[in-house]
Formats: C-alpha cells, structure tokens, sequence
C-alpha cells in the first residue's frame, strides 16, 4: 500500500495547487487580526503518546486564541487527554477511531465530517502527527476554508497552509513550527496534561496506602508497550525488581492497561514475597495516574504512552527506549530523564515487531546499568506527602 500511497501524493501535489498569497507564514495570522477567523476545528486524531506531545502547542493556541470558537475533532483517548483543557468551546468524539487494531471504522467518523460541515470552520488544524494522507483529507472533507498542516512527503496537498516538513526536529518541535503560521510565540515546551482536584485526591488516597513513612521511596515501573520491539524482557523486570527491593524502604508499583495483566503478574508472582510490590493496573485513569507518578520518586518506562504522561510531570524518569526511532524524537533527555538507548545497524526500523526477531535494541539494554541510572536518580531526599487537610489544585 506504501507505493501507492507515495503515487497519490505525487499526484495530488501536482494536480492541488496553492494560492500563491497563502505560502506567505503570515498569511494567517493577518487574517485573524482581521476578524476573518472566528471557528476553528482542531483536529487530533492519534494515541496517547502523540496527543500528548500535541499538548505544547495547543496549550499556546487556547492561551492566545481562547477568544475565538475552538473545537476538537477527537478519538476517545484525544478527549481524555484534552477534556480539562481550557477554551476548548466543544469536543467532536469518535470512539471508534485508533480505539484498537481492527476496531476502527469509517461510518462513525463520516457522521461527524457531516455534522462539522455544517458549522461552516474558517480553518482547520492538524497536529504534526496526522500527517498521513487521510488526515489532510479529512480536513478538507470538513469544509474549512484553510487548513494548516505540516506537509510531510508531500502527503498533505490538501492542506492549502502547508508547514514545510523538517525531519530533524522532535514531535514537540513539529508541532510548535504550526504556531508562528498563527502569529504565535511559543510559550513553552512542556508537555501539559491539567487535571482536576479530585484525580489529585484520589491519588494521593492510593500513595497513602503504600507509602508509610517519609523514608518509604515509591518507583513506579510500567513495563508494558503495544509495539512488541519496544518491550524489555520478563525475566529482566524480575532481577531488577530484586535489586531494587534489596533496599527495605524502597517500594515498587506496577502500572498498565488491564489488558496487560497477566504480563504484569508473570513479573510481580516473583516478587510478591517482599510484601513491597504493588499492581494499578487497569485501577486509574490517565489524569489519577499523572498525579501518583508525580506523588512518587522515580518512574520506569518503556517508549510508551505513560512515558508521556510522566514527562508532564517532575518526577524523575527512566526511560528504556528502543531504536526504532530517531533518538530523541519522542523524549528528551535532561537532568531529570535519563534515556538507555542503544545503536544497533537495524536502527530507525519503525516497526512494531523486530523484523528480525532479535530486540537487539533492547536486549542490549543490561540489568545494570537501568539499576545504576535509577539509583542515581533516587539520591535526592524523599518528599512528605502533603497532609490530607491540604487542598488540591489543578496543576501543571
């Protein structure tokens, strides 16, 4: 299917042509200082990780053009990241696209296109990582009058505000290249997922539940991914977690989907003795599970969703990642996130199963040194947890 969709772009480019006056960057923003942009559909369509990595950029564009009407176009993991975010005017749901593998269907999302027809947009935006061919045609399907878009080997024609694609920059950077188009200075890098006072509470009632005293360190580790190439090893989560709980006031808690149960189980059945090991999985939602990472000391993950939603908060992280992908195109590292990521020939493959069965990316990755990183990590003195007169309040 590959080259057939390289044919269709090709084509596409050559026969879409844009409007000599829309190529200028600041063609846009002139029009919203004209009051010619009064609707705006956001369009974010992808998984946990690439919403989230949208959130820099759309936290600027609520800031500076939360006058107007903005909307969202989005799948059911999209609303729970955005749901609490302000100026969002109305949210569009399909809860059947990227819900799962074979589960997404065309109806739904047609559905909608024709109830957002109706709303008559003056512009659509799409997020760095609905750059496939059916995302700018789904904007243009919307009727928008201009569609702002990275145009990404060419497949997005349809976009007639189009983002020069640059590859080296990170999905963060991408996203933010969008805003100048708009008049829009980028406020911040950070990745943002605001929650309300009560995940905030039910939080902090699962942290009191494991951590007794102030000297108690929790590490939550979530060893689960949807991708095959990107897991780490059964038999290595044990040793680790051995390691680990060969410290008496450390404390470990496993995170995941339901659906990752058993995985999980097959790691904590053999930890289990110490009394120390705790499972959430499938027991919190993405908000609650942001601010128990944020409650604890250290966080272990695999290239996964909730390494984004660690990296929306301040607790140190380690972070296991395969080469699949260029280096630092999802995270960054820092004085709080250490990346382990090997070079291997086969790097930059972007395939969900190892084509060569191997994981060499990942089997290079030792015991050791994730031990010798998270240790580093836990020499900073451990925070009391707030009292529980103490009111919460939705944070960054």
């Amino acid at each position: 299917m590959r080259p057939l969709y390289h044919l269709v772009a090709s084509i596409g480019s050559r026969l879409v042509r844009r409007q000599p006056d829309m190529l200028r960057p600041e063609f846009l923003s002139e029009k919203i200082k004209a009051g010619e942009i009064k609707k705006i559909l956001i369009i974010a369509l992808q998984q946990l990780g690439d919403n989230l990595v949208f959130t820099p950029a759309l936290k600027s564009i609520t800031e500076h053009l939360g006058h107007l009407q903005l909307d969202m176009l989005v799948n059911s993991v999209g609303y729970e990241v955005y749901k609490h975010f302000p100026s969002i005017h109305r949210f569009y749901v399909d809860r059947t696209w990227y819900w799962g593998k074979g589960e997404r269907r065309i109806l739904p999302l047609l559905k909608l296109i024709l109830e957002l027809r109706k709303e008559k947009y003056d512009l659509a935006i799409l997020d760095a990582t609905c750059a496939a061919l059916k995302y700018p045609t789904i904007a243009f399907l919307t009727g928008a009058r201009y569609r702002l878009g990275i145009d990404q080997y060419q497949r997005g024609f349809f976009n007639n505000i189009a983002v020069a694609y640059r590859e080296h920059l990170n999905l963060v950077e991408r996203n933010l290249s969008l805003l100048p188009f708009l008049g829009i200075t980028p406020s911040s890098e950070y990745l943002f997922l605001p929650t309300s006072a009560q995940d905030r509470q039910d939080a902090l009632e699962m942290m009191r539940t494991i951590k007794q005293a102030d000297s108690d360190k929790v590490i939550v580790i979530h060893q689960g991914s949807n991708w095959s190439s990107k897991e780490w090893f059964t038999e290595r989560w044990v040793e680790l977690g051995q390691r680990l709980l060969a410290h008496s006031h450390f404390k470990l808690v496993f995170t995941g989907a339901a659906r990752e149960q058993a995985s999980v189980e097959a790691i904590t059945a053999q930890l289990s003795s110490s009394g120390r090991v705790f499972s959430l999985v499938g027991k919190t939602t993405i908000h609650q599970l942001k601010e128990f990472i944020e409650l604890s000391n250290l966080f272990i993950t695999l290239d996964t969703g909730p390494m984004h939603i660690g990296n929306c908060t301040q607790t140190p992280m380690v972070v296991l990642m395969s080469a699949i992908d260029r280096e630092h195109f999802w995270i960054q590292p820092s004085a709080r996130v250490t990346v382990l990521r090997k070079e291997v020939s086969c790097k930059y493959c972007s395939s969900e199963v190892c084509p060569l069965g191997t994981k060499e990316c990942m089997a290079l990755i030792s015991v050791d040194e994730v031990f010798e990183a998270a240790m580093a990590l836990l020499s900073q003195p451990a925070s009391p947890l707030p009292a529980p007169s103490e009111s919460a309040t939705e944070r960054q």
